[in-house]
């Protein structure tokens, strides 16, 4: 029998009160504060950690990864602002391009808190979102906690953009988790950085494992880009075997691994691992606090194994890891449309589309057969849309979600993910939340098209 303790009941003092309440300030959440806020209405952002940005930013993943759509437009006007101010930092290895694609995490965090300071937008960082209060279908409030204790906040229209559709499940909205095929959910990783590194050593190096190994996979060695895995054989590959054979490596440190230069930053490299294929449910502290934890162990060993197997990492040193686990997927949240993998390979279109992607769907230590899903005729546009509907959670009149958790299957979430579509995501979250309350309608009655229409209004880009 689960062992149980009843709270004492007690009154809880009102924190605020908010046209827009965004929960979580990770990338979702800034571009849904701040695009809620330039609309006119009174924006707080609750956020458990020190700093804005999520994933791109604490979690240091980097750098963004294309849409697959030509000329990667940014559907999101917000975007653009980011990539001329990480221009103008010289914070991105392509300042000659419009849509620059690399960052480096830290400026970026510092970028994304200006946006919002600028914005007018009220922050609540190390603030916890605890449960919420609905009464008919309507969130009149959260309940948080922090170091004053435990308050109340109340709002016109809440944005779930915790990642995990943690409001949304608090507010008793249905939801999907894992591959419908395993239960499981995608692997996790603990990013971290390294300093210390010599460039040109390190890329002579990969240039002389190219010739000796006649592979030339998953390498760049003008970028110092490199990338191991157990799905095919690539330059690195046999170091990894022998570091293995010889006790310097496990065999999980085989099966995700992959670094990448840091704009700005001449001697340090953002690695995309170590991966971890058990323990992997992002909603799960125990897992969690087990990926951090064993985590660092096996940064160290791979730090070891650096240090004596590559040309370059000599002197190379830890300077950063990252302050939070890298969730891919966890749970997706049912909403009056939810989008699927069949949506994605058919280049489905929506008159109330909020972003383009033809992303791949990217399900790690997988490779997806959809040979039972038939392609429409190709109609010139070689990509898929999210519809407005994917973010207003079903049966809720003022609950909207937006990030990696918004209404799409499992295999859909996995093109999804990526931080194109999350901006976008998040972008188009606050501006209808505006539009509801200046219409003063639900959400689930609010024209899609609209949201679309003022994004453009505003500067987003959409292929045509």
């Amino acid at each position: 029998m689960e062992r149980v303790y009843i709270e004492k009941q007690k009154e809880l003092k009102i924190y605020g009160d908010y046209d827009v309440v965004v929960v979580g300030g990770g990338t979702a959440g800034v571009f849904a504060a701040i695009s809620a806020a330039e609309q006119g209405k009174k924006t707080l952002i609750v956020e458990q950690f020190g700093a804005l940005g999520g994933s791109a930013t604490v979690g240091l993943v980097c750098p963004l990864m294309h849409s697959g759509v030509a000329g990667n437009p940014y559907n999101s006007y917000l975007s653009s602002r980011v990539a001329e101010k990480l221009i103008e930092l010289g914070a991105t290895k392509e300042p000659h391009e419009k849509n620059p694609r690399t960052f480096d995490p830290r400026v970026l965090n510092i970028i994304l808190e200006q946006m919002v300071v600028d914005a007018g937008v009220n922050v609540l960082m190390h603030t916890y979102f605890c449960d919420s209060i609905v009464e008919d279908g309507t969130v009149k409030g959260i309940i948080i906690e922090n170091k004053a204790g435990r308050q109340v906040i109340t709002g016109k229209v809440f944005i779930d953009c915790t990642g995990d559709g943690d409001l949304c499940v608090r507010s008793g909205a249905n939801y999907t988790q894992g591959n419908p095929e395993t239960g499981k959910n995608q692997p996790i990783s603990l990013r971290y950085v390294l300093s210390g590194i010599n460039y040109d050593r390190f890329s002579e190096y990969l240039r002389e494992l190219i010739e000796k190994t006649g592979i030339h996979y998953g390498t760049d060695p003008n970028c110092c880009y490199a990338a191991c895995s157990m799905r095919a054989e690539f330059t690195v590959s046999s170091l990894f075997d022998e570091a293995i054979k010889n006790g310097d490596l496990e065999e999980q440190d085989k099966w995700y691994w992959q670094i990448f230069q840091i704009p700005g930053r001449p001697d340090s490299m953002a690695f995309n691992c170590p991966e971890f294929f058990d323990k992997i449910d992002g909603t799960n502290p125990e897992h969690l606090t087990f990926t951090q934890l064993d985590g660092k162990r096996r940064i160290m060993k791979h730090l070891k194994f650096y240090k004596k197997y590559f040309r370059g990492f000599e002197d190379a040193y830890i300077s950063d890891i990252a302050g939070i686990v890298g969730i891919r997927e966890s749970r997706n949240i049912e909403t009056e449309y939810v989008i699927t993998a069949a949506d994605m390979i058919r280049h489905k279109k929506f008159a109330d589309a909020y972003a383009q992607s033809n992303y791949p769907i990217d399900v790690h230590g997988k490779i997806l057969q959809c040979d039972d899903i038939d392609a429409i005729e190709d109609d010139g546009r070689p990509y898929y849309e999210i519809p407005y509907s994917t973010i207003v959670v079903k049966g809720f009149n003022n609950l909207l979600v937006a990030g990696r958790c918004i209404g799409a299957e499992f295999y859909a979430q996995a093109s999804i993910r990526v931080q194109e579509s999350v901006r976008a995501s998040g972008e188009a979250a606050g501006i209808a939340a505006a539009m509801a309350i200046d219409e003063n309608v639900a959400l689930r009655d609010l024209d899609g098209k609209k949201v679309r229409a003022k994004m453009e209004e505003l500067g987003a880009e959409f292929a045509k």
